[in-house]
This record gives C-alpha cells, sequence and structure tokens, in this order.
C-alpha cells in the first residue's frame, strides 16, 4: 500500500479485513480446541469449510489492498 491517503472505498476494504481477520482468528481458535460436544458433526464441518472461506476471503481482500 503506498504512502498515499486511502479513499472511503477504500478504507472500507481495509476495515472490512481487520474486522474480518478478528472473526476468522476467533473461529480458528476455537477450531484449535476440538469438537464440543454440544455442535455435532454436520455443523463441525460447516464451521471448518466457514473457515476455509474466511481465509480465501481474507486472502482477496489482501490482494485488493496490495493494489491501492
Amino acid at each position: 500500500m503506498s504512502n498515499k491517503e486511502l479513499q472511503p472505498h477504500q478504507q472500507r476494504v481495509v476495515d472490512e479485513k481487520d474486522q474480518l481477520k478478528e472473526r476468522r482468528d476467533k473461529l480458528i481458535d476455537f477450531l484449535q480446541k476440538g469438537q464440543p460436544s454440544f455442535i455435532d458433526d454436520k455443523n463441525w464441518a460447516l464451521l471448518n469449510e466457514q473457515c476455509d472461506a474466511m481465509n480465501w476471503y481474507y486472502t482477496i481482500l489482501n490482494s485488493r489492498i496490495e493494489l491501492f
């Protein structure tokens, strides 16, 4: 990212990436603790897929930010 001031739409992308990182990191921490008894196998699998999707989205946002 260059040293120029970000445009409002660019700042929104940065803010979104930061918020996503916080949510993604919390989900990763949760998943690393192992499947709790109150979450069935299907929901556990979906949480893992959600984490994969969040990682993919985070990568895309970072790539967009690099173009600013």
